[in-house]
């Protein structure tokens, strides 16, 4: 299917003798991209930061302002940067004015959410400050709807109100999409779905804040996402019954204290199929529990070789492992901190919160709200709600986003979609690589967009390590570029 592409006026930031990189999106990964580049810039270069919101650096994922969100990796494991571990310490200790729950931390500390924002917004302005004066950093405000390439090869990123930047390389650092609503047939679900009972994005505050606190709300769902959303309904005073569903009903479980265990994985013998994987693992976990350690130690220790397992594994085990293991594995890996568990514990104690396995299989509305249908292991059943919140995680299938900057890249063949719908086809290295399969001497994605080869891309361990990486290699390639 085509899609529409924006003709805006041709208004160019030209590139001229001085190269330019462009980044599209300011959250997290565009920020870091951006205060490496500044930091390790050795010649002439202006980097031009593009973010729709007026202020670049939290994002997404960091820009909440409850305080009731946090960090679900330990204060010590967060720098921005990788060869300075201690860097978020530092900031953390010497930062004025933080509130009693922060001035407190320490490494093993889970900290808010928007502090870690706060962070990040310090962590560019700071390499904008102390950027050498050579290196130059622009923050454009504005919608990206489109990139085009020149008859040169020259990428042009259009944006909504009919400007044109015009870079020597782009980076796209896009984040995360709402996720995708449920695939129900029938007239009555569709009008279900488009009433103002059914919530789409479940990071849109503006739709969770005015709920009365009385409300039935279902939640679609039970990872992170969906207690986020419990924190903020508790939070805003909610009294009503909550129910959170998935297909198997599974929770995050909580962190906890671990200690190193022995290496149990080698290079030599790298495992080629999920269930070797899963075998070692719970061997070393059932070895680290009779030692009187916790299975998370074992765990743990097998996060600094996900990549290189992933990319071990054939296509058909990478399909196997999102058919079967993924649910397991997110509640493992992606854990709540002990706080935020506790508070998750206590609404569910008190039959506030609820948790149930089943899929939707219908959704109608009437006077009284939504009727929700629901296909369980335990049989069938019905769910009444006055409001229904999609918080199945972020939509990763490209081809199904709908986004004008996605569409673009589609509709031309500068990008596809990865083989497992897991993101944008990219390169390990980050290059885009178009319809043709070649890849992009151009475009890198960076991020969520880029978790095809990796797996694993979304935390801030990861990302920062691929920012420090991706802003060495655009340096690496100014002398090459014809402009």
């Amino acid at each position: 299917m085509s899609h529409p592409m924006p003709h805006p006026a041709p208004r160019l930031a030209k590139a001229g003798s001085t190269p330019r990189i462009a980044i599209v999106g300011g959250g997290f990964s565009g920020s870091l991209l951006a205060a490496h580049l500044l930091r390790l810039a050795d010649s002439p270069i202006t980097i031009q930061l593009i973010e729709a919101q007026a202020q670049p650096g939290p994002g997404l994922a960091y820009g909440t302002q409850s305080g009731a969100h946090l960090l679900n990796v330990r204060a010590q494991n967060m720098s921005a940067f990788p060869d300075d571990p201690a860097h978020f310490l530092r900031w953390l200790a010497r930062r004025e004015g933080c509130d009693g729950a922060d001035a407190q931390v320490d490494g093993h500390s889970f900290v808010a959410r928007a502090t870690y924002g706060a962070y990040i917004r310090h962590v560019l302005a700071q390499a904008g400050a102390e950027a050498p004066p050579h290196a130059r950093l622009e923050t454009v405000q504005g919608n990206a709807v489109a990139l085009t390439l020149s008859a040169a090869g020259t990428p042009h990123v259009c944006l909504a109100d009919g400007r044109v930047v015009e870079a020597d390389a782009v980076a796209l650092c896009i984040g995360n999409f709402p996720p995708l609503p449920p695939r129900l047939r029938g007239e009555a679900a569709a009008r279900a779905l488009n009433s103002d009972r059914f919530l789409p994005n479940p990071w849109d505050n503006s739709a969770i804040a005015p709920l009365d606190p009385a409300e039935r709300v279902v939640i679609l769902g039970t990872g992170l996402t969906m207690v986020d959303l419990v924190l903020s309904l508790l939070d805003q005073g909610h009294r009503g019954p909550i129910t959170a569903l998935s297909r198997r009903g599974l929770l995050p479980h909580r962190h906890a204290e671990t200690r190193p265990v022995a290496p149990f994985l080698h290079a030599d013998h790298w495992p080629r199929t999920v269930l070797d994987v899963l075998i070692a693992l719970r061997a070393a976990a059932k070895r680290a529990e009779a030692a009187g350690e916790d299975w998370r130690s074992a765990f743990d220790a097998l996060r600094p070789h996900h990549h290189a397992l992933w990319a071990g594994l054939p296509l058909e085990e990478r399909r196997r492992f999102l058919r079967h293991a993924r649910p397991f594995w997110d509640i493992h890996r992606h854990r709540m901190a002990p706080t935020v568990a506790d508070r998750i514990a206590a609404a569910r104690a008190s039959g506030q919160l609820t948790l149930r396995a089943g899929r939707v299989t219908g959704l109608a509305e009437d006077a009284d709200g939504l009727t929700i249908t629901v296909a369980g292991r335990s049989g069938d059943g019905r769910l009444q709600a006055d409001r229904l919140i999609n918080a199945t995680g972020a939509n990763s299938d490209y081809s199904r986003v709908r986004h004008p900057l996605v569409w673009s890249l589609l509709d031309q063949g500068l990008a596809r979609p990865d083989p497992l719908r897991l993101g944008l086809d990219v390169t390990p290295g980050g290059a885009l690589i178009g319809a043709d399969g070649a890849p992009s001497s151009r475009i890198l994605a960076l991020g969520p967009v880029s978790k095809a080869p990796f797996w694993e891309m979304v935390a801030v361990p990861e990302l920062r390590l691929q920012c420090a990486d991706s802003a060495r290699r655009l340096l690496a390639g100014l002398g090459r570029w014809d402009g």
